[in-house]
Parts: structure tokens; C-alpha cells; sequence
């Protein structure tokens, strides 16, 4: 995650000044690629603070809130990998300090930054009343067979959906009545309502392939978001009889020509990976420079943390 966030950083208008990780080799890896940057030897927010206004922070999610809060206290602005805590409380904690300090504070939440969610955003009301929300992630990363790790992955996935919701305008999702389903360790669906709009999230760390996916069903239309990718298809809702035998080809024929035109701008942008990230970046940078409010809000970023809380609560106690 550090090679991706150093990469977006350059590509949005930043320069990286400095690196620190706690394997010297990793840091000096990442070094030879920026040369201008300083490699540390030891962790110093006070020195970061001299040679940094904004600090990238991709570490495990135990070492958040105490690098993020240094930071701050510094006086640098913290982009941080998600969850941005690992409860509510800490991260309210974390925002109060930005907000004494004088500097922001955010999440990465990339994905409502991807291409194909401004399309779909751009288009929603083309598709009419808005009638389910489903988003699908089958999703690698746990090297062991214990139950608990699994489920830590499903709650470290969890902030994707939710700040999807909101980009969505379904509204706190923390306060929607959920109904979960953890028939495993690894494996959860949970169902809720959103005024009229029934939402769905299913999260397998069993499943392959690896997938992540959105779909967003309306009156007049159905958007297909491939989130790994950072592209969605949209299918109108035509009712005929030569209309159902030619949707899959249509549909077909238009998820090429999507995914053709999203792999050659990310090439030209040089994003191999990570769609909406370096947008993301872009946005937060222009915040710290005044031109722009924070990403995302201080009562969605709080929200996302409860409803985290919430679905965690949950899965410990299901089984």
C-alpha cells in the first residue's frame, strides 16, 4: 500500500519528502524510486513535520490511532488506510484532535473516486427509483484457517460498502435496521432498507475468484460496477422480446468497451492498481490547501465507524 499511496501522491501534484517503515530495507526499496525523499532511521512525527504538511499513514490497523494521533499533533494532515481505527470512539477521538490541531484528517475510502462510480452517480437518476443496492466481495488475504481472522477481514472490508451507501445518498448507514447472516467464519450477508431501497452486502473470504462488485437496480435500469477495476456497465431496462434475447450480447459488447477504455486510462495514468485512489488523493490534497472541503464528512466518517462497530459486534456473537 505505501508503493501505491507514494505513487498516487506524485501523480496527484504532491512530492514525497520523506518514508519511514519499520523494515529499513522496505524503506530504502521505496526510497530508490524518489530519491528527493528522506528515508528514516526512526519513527519522529516532529521531524516528519518539518519536511511534510500531509502524511500518507499504510500500516496494519493497530498502529493507526497512535502514528495518525502523533502526527496530528504535529501539526500534518493524515490520509490514513482504512479502517481509519478500530472502533468509533477512537476514531471521534482522532477527529477532535484534527479539529484543535487545524488539520484534516481522512479515511481511504477510494472507491466512490473510481471512474466508474462518478459515472454511476452521474446517471443514477436516469434509471429512476432506485430499488436494491447490492455489493459482493469475495476477498483473499488470510494466511491462516482461524475463524477470528477471517472474520477481521470482513470487518476491515466492511468500510467499502458503507462509504459506497453514502456516496449512494442511502444516508447513515449505522442507523439502518440490519438483519446480518454468519453462517461461518469467513462468511456474512447482511440485509437492510434504506427508505425504499432494499440494500444487500455479502462478504465470503472463501469464495473465488476474488471479485468486488456493486449493483445498483432501478426502475429504468440496472449499473454494474466492477469495483477491482474502477468500471461500471450500465443496462436500460428495455421490455421486448428481441430485448431479452439480444441483453446479454448488448451487455456483453459493452462491458469490453468498458473494460478496454478503464485498463487504457489507468495505463495512462498510471494506476495500476488501486482505482480511485490517486482521485482520492487529488481531493484530500486540495482540501489541505483550503480549496475544498474534506473528502468525506465528519458524520459519515463516524457513521462508517459505528456501523463497523455494530456488524463486528455481531459476527463475534453469531457463532
Amino acid at each position: 500500500m505505501g508503493r501505491g499511496h507514494a505513487r498516487s501522491a506524485q501523480r496527484a501534484g504532491g512530492r514525497v519528502t520523506a518514508i519511514f517503515d519499520v523494515d529499513p530495507a522496505s524503506a530504502r526499496a521505496l526510497g530508490a524510486r524518489y530519491p528527493v525523499a528522506t528515508v528514516l532511521e526512526r519513527w519522529d512525527p516532529e521531524v516528519i513535520a518539518r519536511v511534510a504538511n500531509v502524511a500518507h499513514v499504510c500500516t496494519p490497523l493497530d498502529t493507526h490511532e497512535s502514528l495518525v494521533a502523533g502526527l496530528l499533533n504535529a501539526g500534518v494532515s493524515v490520509l490514513s488506510e482504512k479502517p481509519l481505527t478500530d472502533d468509533a470512539a477512537s476514531t471521534e477521538r482522532l477527529l477532535d484532535l484534527a479539529d484543535a490541531r487545524g488539520v484534516r484528517l481522512c479515511p481511504v475510502h477510494q472507491m466512490p473516486f473510481q471512474d466508474g462510480l462518478r459515472r454511476l452517480r452521474d446517471e443514477l437518476a436516469s434509471i429512476g427509483d432506485l430499488l436494491h443496492i447490492e455489493f459482493t466481495a469475495c476477498t483473499a488475504g488470510v494466511s491462516t484457517k482461524g475463524g477470528a481472522d477471517h472474520d477481521l477481514l470482513i470487518a476491515d472490508v466492511l468500510p467499502h460498502p458503507f462509504s459506497l451507501l453514502w456516496a449512494l445518498g442511502a444516508g447513515s448507514v449505522a442507523a439502518l435496521d440490519w438483519t446480518l447472516l454468519h453462517p461461518r467464519a469467513g462468511e456474512m450477508r447482511a440485509v437492510g432498507v434504506a427508505g425504499r431501497t432494499a440494500v444487500s452486502l455479502a462478504i465470503s473470504t472463501h469464495g473465488r475468484p476474488t471479485s468486488n462488485k456493486l449493483r445498483v437496480i432501478g426502475e429504468r435500469g440496472t449499473f454494474d460496477a466492477d469495483l477491482y477495476h474502477g468500471f461500471s456497465v450500465l443496462s436500460r431496462g428495455r421490455v421486448s422480446r428481441s430485448g431479452k434475447v439480444l441483453q446479454p450480447f448488448a451487455d456483453a459488447a459493452d462491458t469490453i468497451a468498458r473494460a478496454g477504455a478503464n485498463l487504457a486510462s489507468r495505463a495512462m495514468n498510471q494506476e495500476p492498481a488501486y482505482p480511485g485512489l490517486t482521485a482520492l488523493v487529488g481531493a484530500f490534497y486540495a482540501a489541505v490547501r483550503g480549496e475544498s472541503a474534506t473528502p468525506f464528512s465528519r458524520n459519515e466518517v463516524l457513521d462508517i465507524a459505528e456501523a463497523r462497530d455494530r456488524f463486528q459486534q455481531s459476527l463475534r456473537t453469531a457463532l
